[in-house]
């Protein structure tokens, strides 16, 4: 979805998906490669108008909102006082901590208004939401804001930026569960640089694991245009290669575990977590039509 303008000139509304990851979560980071798709199932809406003081709907994002316009500002190096008013109203149906990139979202809202107020170069955009990120995660990929603001496909890297996806015009079965859990995306990548520490022979290697998942991911889709049963066996070795890798950082709890094989054991070819860890949602593949579940975990 992109963004939508009102008829007046003094007002600004904008509504944006989620995303959600296939392979490379982690690893993107460090220079690796990183499948991403947009996830229209939840989305953040944003709407702005004039008025003569400044407010937030809801009122528990007033203090994070104004840090973000602040930053902004600087960012943009425009006055502080370009911004002295307006009413924002923002609505969510992202849940926070689920791997969906609700802060991305989020960040990627407040930077486009923030450059339609100030009428900033429009190119802006995935710069200054990266930046606002950085303010939740400490350093930001600017994977989930090119997804989200692209709202399409990408193959992301941090030296590449955003490749569309667009080639591939039939999906696999996918269905998503939430488990639950939620995780702290900057604890996880803690986690994970703390395993890399006690682990330094197997630093690269998981790494690049998760960067050939990617490959065979994106090959696996490609398959999948024109042969779908063996596209589908590219992807589920895909999915297993990084789900791996994220229990061997120790990202996957004893109960995700479960929850795992549960779906294994309902006849989902391979299982995933898509997003930082140690909570969120689950992506499971399914073969031939979609699965009738229609339950979380």
């Amino acid at each position: 979805m992109g963004p939508f303008m009102t008829a007046k000139v003094s007002e600004f509304g904008i509504e944006l998906p989620a995303k959600w990851v296939l392979t490379g979560e982690h690893s993107v980071l460090r220079g690796r490669t990183a499948l991403a798709f947009p996830f229209h199932r939840y989305t953040l809406k944003l709407t702005y108008r004039d008025q003569d003081s400044f407010s937030i709907t809801p009122n528990p994002f007033q203090s994070q909102i104004r840090k973000l316009i602040e930053r902004a500002l600087v960012f943009l190096k425009v006055p502080g006082n370009a911004f002295p008013s307006g009413e924002v109203e923002i609505t969510s149906a992202i849940p926070i901590g689920a791997g969906l990139g609700s802060s991305a979202a989020l960040c990627a809202a407040i930077a486009r208004l923030v450059l339609w107020k100030t009428r900033s170069d429009l190119s802006l955009w995935i710069p200054l939401a990266t930046h606002l990120e950085d303010f939740f995660h400490g350093k930001s990929s600017g994977m989930d804001v090119n997804v989200i603001v692209h709202g399409a496909p990408v193959e992301f890297s941090v030296s590449g930026g955003a490749t569309p996806l667009d080639q591939f015009r039939s999906m696999p079965s996918f269905e998503w569960y939430d488990s639950g859990f939620r995780g702290n995306t900057r604890d996880c990548i803690e986690r994970v640089l703390h395993w890399q520490k006690q682990n330094p022979h197997l630093k690269e290697s998981y790494d690049d694991r998760m960067q050939e998942a990617g490959r065979i991911a994106h090959s696996g889709l490609s398959q999948f245009q024109s042969n779908r049963e063996e596209g589908e066996q590219k992807i589920k070795a895909a999915m297993e290669l990084a789900q791996d890798c994220f229990e061997q950082w120790g990202l996957v709890t004893p109960e995700l575990l479960t929850q795992k094989f549960d779906l294994l054991r309902q006849g989902a070819l391979a299982v995933k977590l898509t997003g930082a860890g140690l909570g969120g949602f689950w992506v499971a593949l399914w073969p031939g039509s979609r699965p009738r579940l229609d339950k979380g975990l």
